[in-house]
């Protein structure tokens, strides 16, 4: 470990978000933790704060002796007292809730670190509960995905991770690959003492069989945690803007009965049901006329192929156009709503020929915000094939577990085929190893220092 990260140091740090706000928190944590406070907090009532009962609240006041013989008092605060074992990081945690502010806030921090606390690094106090074995390290990152969490889904996706539920999972592939390997170093290692097992590969099958189904949720995961990219395109006056300004549920876009109003690129952000949207309204479909429009168009056929989900829209009071058939054609082979617009006129697009390419298809009016709820529903149908509510059901989201898990399901079905090859027993034995060496990675039971650097200097000071 190096030498910053030294759990032997009691680090502190501002723990709440700079703001104009109630309560501001300051957070120790360390085995000098109650000796600090002891030397800045006076207690209301007398008494040794560093005797007092751990989960315990005090009220009195921070005070700096530093400068002159009689105490100076910085703030009235509430200080509250976690004793080793029973914390977040599994030492002494002392807190301290005072007024907010920025100037209030650091002078305290100074004083606590005058005292012998150091300024804790990104991620430190959330590391130190992984280093002493509160938490695994995908409990860890969990941490970080409720922070993050844009959506209720996505913070249920944290607080499951968080509560152990995939910490589960993973144990129960690491049971079988350690099973298997023990028996294999076995005969490998005491071939005449050990009866010979020929046939590995029901429990490498179960193990497969595991990862595949932690794996087949992933995009869903990462839908959920990151928002899936919904881009809105058509050609040239359909009513994209108006729709985009249905979704939002306010007017953000300006809309004209004039083609050619949008000329770049629109980005918003919406929330439909626990998925985080991320929209993008694309310029019209039409033959550019000068340079901004040309650059627009270019935009727009990138966002189109970056979408999760395409929003076809077409203007159902006209009959389709080589445009409509240009967009449909390239659009082919990306997830795509149909959407007929302008229903409140006379529907004139021949929805018939529309149906022949198989594709979602939903009617709306987004002058009057009608079909809104219906497309809300496509929409969510179309990105997740099943439901999101099953039970106990994991999804994963994490990039880093679901390269190792790809990885170990790579490694265990070149296993299983080598394995029907006939291939020798210490052939197997190092692929096994490899495997089961990326499915520890995920709760840190086999991981690199460098790799711990990484994951934590993703977090906040202070968490």
């Amino acid at each position: 470990m190096r030498k910053e990260f030294s759990l032997a140091d009691t680090i502190a740090s501002i723990a709440s978000f700079p703001s104009k706000a109630a309560v501001g928190v300051i957070k120790i944590s360390g085995k000098k933790s109650l000796e600090i406070i002891s030397k800045i907090f006076k207690p209301k009532k007398r008494k040794d704060i560093r005797k007092v009962q751990t989960y315990t609240l005090h009220y009195g006041w921070i005070v700096d002796k530093s400068k002159e013989r009689r105490e100076k008092i910085v703030d009235e605060v509430l200080v509250g007292v976690m004793k080793a074992p029973f914390s977040y990081t599994r030492e002494d945690v002392v807190e301290i809730y005072s007024h907010s502010g920025q100037v209030v806030l650091n002078k305290i921090l100074d004083l606590v670190l005058k005292r012998g606390a150091r300024q804790a690094l990104p991620g430190e106090f959330t590391r130190r509960a992984f280093l002493r074995g509160r938490i695994d390290l995908s409990q860890a990152e969990a941490v970080l995905d409720i922070v993050e969490a844009k959506t209720e889904k996505a913070l249920e996706l944290g607080l499951f991770q968080l509560e152990g539920r995939l910490s589960e999972r993973i144990n129960q592939i690491e049971e079988i690959l350690k099973r298997i390997c023990s028996e294999l170093e076995a005969e490998l290692s005491f071939p005449e003492d050990v009866q010979i097992k020929k046939d590995y590969s029901l429990d490498i099958q179960r193990a497969i069989k595991k990862i595949k189904d932690l794996l087949k949720n992933s995009e869903k995961g990462r839908l959920l945690k990151e928002g899936a990219f919904l881009v809105i395109c058509g050609k040239a006056n359909v009513g994209k803007s108006s729709l985009l300004n249905m979704l939002l549920r306010e007017e953000r876009v300006i809309v004209t009965p004039f083609a050619g109003t949008t000329r770049d690129v629109i980005e918003e952000d919406i929330n439909i049901r626990g998925l985080p949207l991320k929209i993008y309204d694309t310029a019209g479909i039409l033959e550019p006329k000068d340079l901004i429009e040309k650059k627009a168009l270019e935009k727009s056929y990138k966002k189109i192929e970056e979408a999760d989900l395409i929003l076809l829209v077409f203007d159902g009071s006209q009959k389709l156009t080589s445009e409509d058939f240009f967009l449909i054609d390239k659009t082919r082979e990306k997830k795509v709503i149909f959407v007929i617009n302008k229903t409140d006129l006379p529907l004139r697009i021949g929805e018939e020929m529309l149906k022949r390419y198989k594709k979602p298809l939903v009617k709306i009016s987004a002058l009057f915000s009608k079909g809104l709820k219906n497309l809300e529903t496509k929409i969510l149908k179309v990105i997740f094939k099943e439901g999101l509510d099953k039970e106990g059901e994991i999804f994963l989201s994490n990039k880093r577990h679901i390269a190792l898990l790809k990885e170990a399901l790579n490694l265990l079905e070149k296993v299983k085929a080598d394995l029907r090859r006939g291939f020798p027993l210490d052939f197997l034995f190092f692929n096994l190893r490899e495997a089961l060496e990326r499915v520890s990675e995920i709760t840190g039971k086999n991981i690199s220092g460098d790799i711990l650097d990484s994951i934590f200097s993703k977090f906040c000071i202070g968490k």
